[in-house]
Order: structure tokens, then sequence, then C-alpha cells
């Protein structure tokens, strides 16, 4: 009796670390796909003001383990030939001027205040709640059919002077105009 009842615990032990490894592996590659996303949408984003900027800027707004990932692209990869670099904030007062935003799945504060401070500084939003998208983020991630996907709203990217190539747009599941 006592045999089976430990079995059945460590049976259970070993289905709960072994699925939530997989929600762990999963997740890591989520945010491995979605930092590719970033790195390669900065090739289909116009810029009003990009020719003046030495270092391309991306900050991260939130906790979020898209942090590793991002980071290693910006130790082997530029963008439009230009350095990278990755800084995560908790307060959008802190945040300096950047190129691109990544609103993490923790940040759970409005997002009016950050399109206030940064549209006019033509820097691109991208989120991964769709809270955020309807708050006015550029760009939003979503899992649909079990594959990563983005939507894109024209009209906030547009009123922040920001230009998304049709080639890219072709892309998203949700073009929002």
């Amino acid at each position: 009796m006592i045999k089976k009842l430990a079995l059945y615990i460590i049976t259970g032990i070993l289905v709960t670390v072994s699925s939530s490894f997989e929600m762990y592996q999963t997740s890591e590659k989520e945010y491995l796909l979605k930092a590719a996303f970033l790195y390669r949408f900065a090739d289909y984003i116009d810029w009003k003001s990009e020719e003046s900027e030495e270092v391309f800027n991306i900050a991260i707004l939130g906790e979020s383990i898209i942090l590793n990932p991002l980071m290693q692209i910006s130790n082997d990869k530029r963008i439009r030939n230009k350095k990278i670099r990755v800084k995560q904030y908790s307060n959008i007062d802190d945040i300096e001027p950047c190129q691109m935003i990544f609103v993490s799945m923790s940040y759970k504060h409005p997002l009016e205040p950050l399109i206030t401070k940064f549209s006019p500084q033509s820097t691109l939003i991208v989120s991964e709640r769709i809270e955020d998208f309807n708050q006015g983020s550029h760009i939003n991630f979503l899992i649909s059919e079990n594959k990563l996907k983005f939507e894109v709203n024209l009209k906030t990217a547009s009123d922040s002077g920001l230009k998304i190539s049709s080639q890219l747009l072709q892309h998203a599941m949700v073009v929002k105009q």
C-alpha cells in the first residue's frame, strides 16, 4: 500500500515537472521568436528621425524573458548598420529615447502615458496583449493556431510618424486602419 502511494506521488511529481518544463520550453521558444521578429521588424519600418541616431535603442517595459534573446541579438547583429542597445525598464518615466519599445505581458498599466510620451519621437511600440493593442500599440503579437503571429495598427503607427512597409503588412494577421 505504501509503495503504491509512493508510486502515485512520484508519478504526480514527474507529470507536474515535465509539464512545467514543457511550458518553460514553449515560452522560451516563443520569446526567441519574438526577439527575432522585433529584430526583423526594423527592416520594414521607416522612422522619421532615424538618421540622427548612432545607436538603435530597444526598450523593454516590464519584466520579460525576451531580454536575453534580444541581448544575444544585440551582441551579434546590427540594425541599419547601427549598434543595438537593449534596456529593461519598469517605469515609463525612466525610458530613454529609443526607436522601439516592447511592452511585456507583465506590464499591467494603461499605455496612454507611454503613447503620449513616445508618439512625437517616432517610436515603434510593440505589445503582446490585445488590451495594449486596443489602447494604441503599433504592433501586437498573438498566438493563433499554435503559431506566433502579429497584427498591425496602421493609424497609430502613422500618427507616430512611422511608415510600415507593405511587405511587412502582407504577413500581418490583422491590419487595423
